[in-house]
């Protein structure tokens, strides 16, 4: 658990979304993680909990004075200390889990669809975990990078098409997780295309108490129907 502190020395971010978080990498069981804006290290505990020693952890941390902290610390296997959108654009090798945990809100709207699109190419999984709402933020323990420049809303990911998305309302903060997978993952556009047409379909259907004859008849003569229902 971090102290006080070390919040105070490195900022902290909200715990409102761990649990998602949490989840999420039990769920993918990555071999190899990166931490963007690792600050106190929260999201390297985190994993590290999950996936014990099965699981390479690497942080890329911007600001000079926490990347020296977390060496310190010793909860990863590996700590850089640069920009993330220097390290996405140098960095060559393919990885499966990006972690950008309450750091894309420092950069403009620009840089944030720049790395998303690089980052699609580059992880399997991406989750990003961001406040909404919120640019108000300015320097803060003396470090310039803490200063907020996107006012990010619900649907500002959208267009990538994530396949979760996670709204959590604290007392002082809203959280949203969003998870997004590599186009490399996702299903075939034929198939993706199917699925819409078939929830298209199923929204017309059941208001006229047709979508359990449709679905039946789906069984009869599609022997491969059930990925239609899961999507």
């Amino acid at each position: 658990m971090m102290d006080n502190i070390t919040k105070q020395q490195y900022g902290s971010s909200s715990s409102l979304c761990d649990y998602i978080l949490k989840h999420q990498i039990e769920e993918i069981g990555p071999k190899e993680v990166i931490d963007f804006g690792s600050g106190c290290g929260k999201n390297g505990r985190i994993a590290k909990e999950v996936l014990g020693k099965d699981c390479r952890l690497i942080a890329i941390e911007g600001y000079e004075r926490t990347a020296k902290m977390l060496v310190e610390q010793g909860i990863y296997h590996e700590v850089q200390h640069d920009l993330l959108q220097v390290w996405i654009q140098r960095d060559s090798h393919h990885y499966d889990l990006a972690i950008f945990g309450d750091v894309l809100e420092h950069l403009t709207p620009r840089e944030i669809h720049w790395v998303i699109k690089k980052s699609i190419k580059k992880f399997d999984h991406i989750i990003i975990v961001t406040p909404l709402q919120e640019i108000f933020q300015e320097e803060t323990y003396g470090n310039p990078l803490e200063v907020h420049r996107t006012y990010i809303i619900s649907c500002f990911f959208d267009r990538y098409s994530p396949i979760e998305k996670h709204i959590v309302r604290g007392t002082k903060w809203t959280i949203m997780n969003v998870r997004i997978l590599s186009k490399l993952k996702k299903d075939p556009l034929y198939r993706r295309m199917s699925w819409y047409i078939f929830q298209e379909c199923m929204i017309v259907l059941q208001p006229l108490g047709l979508a359990r004859p449709f679905v039946n008849f789906l069984k009869r003569y599609l022997i491969k129907y059930k990925w239609l229902l899961r999507g």
